[in-house]
């Protein structure tokens, strides 16, 4: 049986589709734990991306690597959890759905064909939507939740972009981005100091002209 390039052409698909929802688990994990860390950094409880491992927050009890297959385990436990059976929300499988769809559309837009992903070029071209993305994605639900937005992911976010118009991989030469960093930031602080002092109190937080920094 001969296996043509459309056939590879969906095996692709289905690699991007499956690592973007194991990019959305840990992305689930950055935007559970991170805040927690900041929050505890007093050094009281002990916490960081990798410790301790996955648990239910409720028992306490350590989720099984067949409990923690991104969407299918949240679909055969209906949702809950095995041992004390507690309600796991649904954004947990969203999160890991979301990034799954981006990635395939990423790769059905830009990746052309497969010969176009096999070269480094056409692969290093999906590394700045797919990045960023996760970065973003992040950060948002991190803002929406805690009202916070980490540094380490701005921070973060703006040296991939650094990184990314170094490498030619964006289409603003690394002066630009430069520039746009700077000028955003500065636009940014003095909306905050010009609000300050006409309100009394601060209308934006310190991590948003650093995340309009990295956006610009």
């Amino acid at each position: 049986m001969m296996v043509t390039e459309q056939t590879y052409y969906w095996v692709f698909f289905l690699i991007f589709l499956l690592t973007g929802m194991c990019a959305g688990s840990f992305m689930n994990v950055v935007i559970y734990r991170l805040p927690r860390m900041l929050f505890s950094a007093d050094g009281e409880t002990q916490i960081s991306l990798a410790w301790p491992p996955s648990h239910c927050p409720v028992c306490r009890s350590r989720i099984k690597f067949y409990d923690n297959i991104p969407v299918i385990s949240w679909l055969v436990l209906r949702g809950k959890c095995r041992c004390c059976r507690s309600r796991i929300p649904a954004v947990y499988p969203l999160t890991e759905v979301v990034p799954g769809l981006w990635f395939a559309g990423v790769y059905l837009c830009l990746a052309g064909s497969v010969n176009t992903l096999l070269t480094f070029s056409g692969a290093a071209g999906l590394l700045p939507p797919l990045t960023l993305f996760c970065l973003l994605y992040c950060i948002t639900v991190i803002d929406f939740r805690h009202y916070l937005i980490p540094d380490v992911l701005s921070i973060g976010l703006l040296w991939a972009g650094m990184v990314f118009s170094v490498c030619d991989l964006l289409p603003e030469a690394p002066f630009q981005s430069v520039a746009g960093c700077v000028l955003a930031y500065a636009l940014i602080r003095g909306v905050q100091r010009g609000y300050h002092a006409v309100r009394g109190y601060e209308g934006l937080g310190g991590g948003d002209a650093k995340l309009f920094a990295a956006a610009a």
